[in-house]
C-alpha cells in the first residue's frame, strides 16, 4: 500500500473522528435538554412554584410596557392638546391661507396641520361657547382663520421654539400660540413612565437570577453524592454542569411563557371595561396586547435570566464538590 494512500485514509479517519464527536457532543446536548426538562416535569409541584414566582416577575414589567405601549395610542389626543395654533391676518384670502397650509405641512418637524376657516370656528365657537344669543348681534364674524400645527410628540423645547419661529417668519401669519408647559408636562410624563419600566424590570431581573439560583443551588445539594461519583469516574467540571444550566434554562423559559400566559389574561379582563371608558368619552381607543417583538424578547430575557442565575449558583458550588 502506497505511502499516499495510508495518508488519504489518516485524513478520512480524522475527518470522520471529529465529524463523530461533533455529532456526539450535540446529541448529548440535546439528551441532556430533554432530561433536565423531563426531570423538572416528575416534580411538578416545585417547578410549578418556581415557574409561577418567575412569571410573576415578568409581568410586573411586562405591565408597565404594556401600559406605555398603549399610552403611545394616545399620542394623538396629547399632540393636539399640544399643538401650536397660528392665527392669521385678517385680510388673508382663502388661497394664500392654503398656500400657507401646504408650506407649512412641508416642514421638517411638522406631523399634521389643519385649516380652520373663521365661519368654522365661529361654527365651533358658537356650539361649544353657550354664547350663540350673543353672537348673533355681532355684524361680522370676529374670528381669524387658523392653522392647527402638530408638531411630534418627542420633540424638545429647542427644536419647538426654532419651529415657531420659523412659523411666524412666514407671510399672513399674525401670531403663534403654544402650549409649552402641557408638551414638558407630558413628555416628562412619558419618560418617567419608559425610565420606571427600566428600573422595575432591572430590579426584578436581578430576583430571577436569585431565585433560580437559589433553587439550582438546592438541586446541586441534593445531588452532591452523584456529583461526587461522577467526578471520581472523570466526568469534567462541564459535564457535571450541564444539566443544572439546562434545568435554569427551562425555568426561565417556561416562566417567561407562564408570564406572556399572564399578560394575554390581563389584556382580555381589562380590554372590555377600557373599551367602555373610552367610548363614553368619545375616544378611538383600544386596549393593545403585547406585541409579537416584545413577546419573543420577554421569552429569551426571561431563558437568559434562567441561564444566568443557574451558572452562577454552578460556579460557586460545584467548585466546593471535591471526590
Amino acid at each position: 500500500m502506497s505511502e499516499k494512500h495510508i495518508s488519504q485514509q489518516g485524513a478520512s479517519a480524522a475527518k470522520l473522528e471529529a465529524s463523530d464527536k461533533l455529532s456526539a457532543y450535540f446529541r448529548n446536548h440535546q439528551m441532556v435538554a430533554v432530561e433536565s426538562l423531563a426531570k423538572l416535569l416528575s416534580t411538578p409541584a416545585s417547578s410549578l412554584l418556581t415557574w409561577l414566582v418567575i412569571a410573576i416577575a415578568l409581568t410586573l414589567p411586562g405591565a408597565l410596557y404594556m401600559a406605555v405601549n398603549n399610552l403611545q395610542q394616545l399620542s394623538g389626543h396629547f399632540e393636539s392638546s399640544g399643538q401650536m395654533t397660528v392665527f392669521l391676518a385678517e385680510d388673508t384670502r382663502e388661497t394664500d391661507s392654503n398656500a400657507l397650509r401646504l408650506k407649512v405641512a412641508g416642514l421638517d418637524q411638522v406631523n399634521k396641520v389643519v385649516y380652520v376657516s373663521p365661519e368654522q370656528a365661529l361654527e365651533e365657537f358658537t356650539e361649544y361657547g353657550g354664547i350663540s344669543e350673543a353672537l348673533s348681534f355681532l355684524d361680522e364674524n370676529p374670528l381669524p382663520a387658523v392653522l392647527l400645527v402638530e408638531p411630534p410628540l418627542g420633540i424638545d423645547k429647542e427644536e419647538l421654539n426654532v419651529l415657531v419661529a420659523q412659523i411666524k417668519s412666514f407671510k399672513h401669519v399674525d401670531s403663534v400660540q403654544v402650549d409649552m408647559a402641557w408638551v414638558e408636562r407630558l413628555l416628562a410624563l412619558l419618560a418617567l413612565a419608559q425610565r420606571l419600566v427600566v428600573v422595575v424590570g432591572v430590579l426584578l431581573a436581578l430576583a430571577i437570577v436569585l431565585v433560580v439560583g437559589n433553587t439550582i443551588r438546592l438541586s446541586i445539594a441534593a445531588r452532591t453524592e452523584e456529583i461526587r461519583v461522577i467526578k471520581l469516574v472523570g466526568g469534567t467540571n462541564a459535564y457535571v454542569r450541564r444539566p443544572f444550566l439546562y434545568s435554569g434554562f427551562w425555568y426561565g423559559a417556561i416562566g417567561g411563557i407562564l408570564a406572556w400566559l399572564m399578560l394575554g389574561l390581563c389584556w382580555i379582563l381589562l380590554q372590555g371595561p377600557v373599551s367602555d371608558i373610552a367610548a363614553l368619552y368619545g375616544a378611538d381607543f383600544y386596549l393593545q396586547p403585547l406585541p409579537f417583538e416584545p413577546t419573543c424578547w420577554l421569552i429569551l430575557s426571561a431563558s437568559l435570566l434562567g441561564l444566568i442565575g443557574s451558572w452562577w449558583s454552578v460556579q460557586r458550588h460545584l467548585i466546593a464538590i471535591e471526590p
